[in-house]
């Protein structure tokens, strides 16, 4: 097994420091070195995260937040060219993307939805909308990305139908869907035992009239019911969300703490309990379950997670960071306004062993991160089962997909 050990390297005096070992990644998932973690789109390179974690106690798998650094940079003390070039780095590779920096989930909100709809008791999985391409809500038209027909709840989670989910926050209180959201994991703290983790936002009544002394106005929440306008996430949050739904209800706590040295040797850590325990339905577990079935594995938008044999549920996103219009003015091709790309995943799907996010800023697409997860998937089952590790299949031009390397075990 691969650890940390931050009293540094045998012989050297740690004096009065606290020793932690850790066990955060572990470098056969293929998120690190040459296999690198692959983002790009249109000739150019990609920032991103993901996490991976185990469902049924927290553990941190693999944590991985792009662009890297070297951490032995800061072993014996950084010298100041060093550490002016990670400052200046306009890409910011010393924020760790994946609990320090907030964005938009996009349709992966959609999970938090359906639970809300589903709970509250506003519709049942066969509730059925039309969509004809988008419709009209408090007078504005809203696009869908394709007209999907007369779907229900299941099949809108597969085909990630904004028609459906616009009905479902124009028949729904935005409190409502903050409760449900909060209590999956989105826009609170995930208790993860690394510091300066930032806590996302879920609007509600009264964020709305504390932050902004106004009221909220019942047409903000068709932007929010997929996952845009206010509502923002770290890529923890969402893994956390994911794992919650996949247990049946259980928020995990993520950790990566093994053991504890004071001076007298190693002590093994508590792992710390559980958050919450959600109460969600067998019928709304079993509704959301066979959605993000379908995703993966049926005519869905998550095709390129599915594995032959393995019961993989999943839900992408597409997540704007600038309206279309804005997008179109300032310059269709600075890369910057791309939108985001995200895949959350999990599997099996009615036992989870292994549950994550990866996430791709400005890759425009969910499709590299559902490769990626596929890939990190497939390697967690053969190491399992001890068979021959899977290697990430590279583009065939690769400068249309550069390579960017990440430090094995740095969490970073």
């Amino acid at each position: 097994e691969d650890h940390v050990d931050v009293l540094g390297p045998c012989g050297v005096d740690g004096g009065d420091r606290r020793g932690l070992l850790l066990e955060p990644v572990d470098p056969l998932f293929g998120l690190h070195d040459r296999q690198g973690f692959l983002f790009a789109e249109k000739g150019q390179s990609r920032d991103g995260a993901a996490v991976v974690l185990d469902p049924r106690s927290g553990e941190i798998l693999s944590l991985v937040s792009l662009p890297a650094y070297d951490p032995n940079a800061f072993a014996m003390g950084i010298d100041s060219d060093t550490w002016s070039s990670l400052i200046q780095d306009g890409r910011r590779p010393l924020n760790n993307r994946a609990l320090q920096n907030l964005y938009p989930p996009g349709s992966i909100f959609k999970i938090a939805m359906a639970v809300a709809a589903l709970e509250e008791g506003i519709v049942s999985a066969d509730f059925t909308v039309r969509c004809a391409g988008g419709g009209t809500f408090y007078d504005s038209w809203r696009n869908c990305h394709s007209t999907h027909g007369t779907v229900d709840l299941r099949e809108a989670l597969e085909k990630s139908c904004n028609t459906y989910f616009y009905t479902l926050g124009e028949m729904m209180e935005i409190d409502q869907i903050h409760k449900w959201a909060t209590a999956l994991g989105l826009g609170e703290l995930s208790g993860i035992d690394l510091p300066y983790e930032v806590q996302g936002l879920v609007p509600s009544t009264a964020w709305k009239r504390e932050a902004r002394g106004e009221p909220w106005y019942p047409g903000e929440t068709i932007s929010v019911a997929i996952g845009q306008g206010q509502v923002t996430v770290t890529p923890l949050s969402l893994a956390v969300m994911m794992a919650t739904v996949a247990n049946g209800g259980t928020r995990v706590t993520p950790h990566l703490l093994k053991a504890v040295n004071d001076g007298d040797g190693w002590t093994q850590a508590q792992p710390p309990g559980p958050r919450s325990q959600v109460h969600l339905s067998p019928e709304t577990l079993s509704a959301v379950t066979d959605g993000l079935w379908n995703v993966v594995n049926r005519a869905g938008t998550g095709g390129r997670g599915r594995i032959e044999g393995r019961d993989v549920i999943g839900k992408t996103g597409t997540a704007q960071v600038i309206s279309l219009d804005g997008r179109a003015a300032l310059g269709e091709s600075n890369p910057e306004y791309f939108d985001h790309g995200w895949f959350v995943f999990a599997a099996p799907a009615h036992a989870p062993e292994i549950a994550g996010v990866v996430f791709g800023e400005h890759n425009e697409h969910a499709s590299l991160s559902a490769t990626i997860a596929k890939h990190v998937m497939e390697t967690y089952f053969a190491k399992q089962k001890g068979r021959p590790l899977p290697v990430l299949p590279l583009p065939a031009t690769p400068q249309e997909v550069p390579l960017v390397s990440v430090v094995a075990g740095t969490g970073n």
